[in-house]
């Protein structure tokens, strides 16, 4: 069973997935999609 830290860092890896999903759905070009993954990495 995993402990709550484990399913913390679960559940925080697929919100920044859906946020780089999204961030790759609304960006007109690939280098702006780059762009804005990497800015929110850097968070």
């Amino acid at each position: 069973m995993p402990t709550a830290s484990e399913l913390l860092r679960e559940e925080a890896q697929e919100n920044q997935t859906r946020k780089i999903l999204e961030i790759m759905q609304e960006c007109k070009t690939l280098e702006e999609a780059i762009e804005k993954t990497k800015e929110l990495l850097k968070k």
